[in-house]
């Protein structure tokens, strides 16, 4: 669906009826927040009025949140985060005053339009540049004094490390077991 064509969402559609949803991005901010923490009945507070059954309104807020082409932040790179949220949130406020004059602290912006304009970002945005060099994969990188150099700048940017104490063992497990 376009938004150019069609509007901005208001609502999804569950069994043939519609519910209403949240639209503003921090609503949607604090869902994606509260599905990395599990917390089902935070992400429930997208909706106006809940849907029938919990695994379908579950779906379709993922399928609407989606919609909004959320932006880099949600695509991982050797499993690291490109983009956090509250972490970055400095930057991505600066990034919207400097690009689009647009205040985050005041404005109204549907999740839509702010994943439009997030993924729009220049490439002389700080936010801009924190998230390639989360990005680059430092083995590409020929010269060894450069993979250095950028393997330190990933150290100094990388996004927090949110797992739990038990999902870090686990994926520590994890790795080791392909060895054994």
């Amino acid at each position: 669906m376009s938004i150019l064509t069609r509007g901005l969402p208001e609502f999804v559609v569950c069994r043939g009826e519609r519910y209403e949803i949240e639209t503003d991005f921090r609503v949607w901010i604090d869902f994606y927040e509260r599905a990395r923490e599990r917390d089902i009945p935070g992400m429930l507070k997208v909706y106006r009025r809940l849907p029938p059954s919990l695994s379908e309104a579950l779906e379709l807020a993922a399928e609407f949140g989606r919609g909004g082409a959320l932006p880099y932040g949600s695509g991982h790179r050797g499993g690291r985060a490109l983009l956090d949220y509250e972490a970055d949130a400095g930057l991505i406020y600066a990034a919207f005053m400097g690009e689009y004059g647009i205040d985050l602290c005041e404005a109204r912006l549907h999740w839509y339009k702010f994943c439009a304009l997030l993924a729009g970002l220049g490439e002389g945005r700080a936010l801009s540049r924190v998230m390639a060099i989360r990005g680059m994969d430092p083995s590409a990188q020929t010269d060894s004094g450069r993979r250095s150099e950028l393997r330190r700048l990933q150290r100094i940017y990388a996004c927090p490390d949110r797992r739990s104490l038990e999902e870090r063992d686990a994926d520590a497990a994890a790795v080791l077991g392909k060895f054994y």
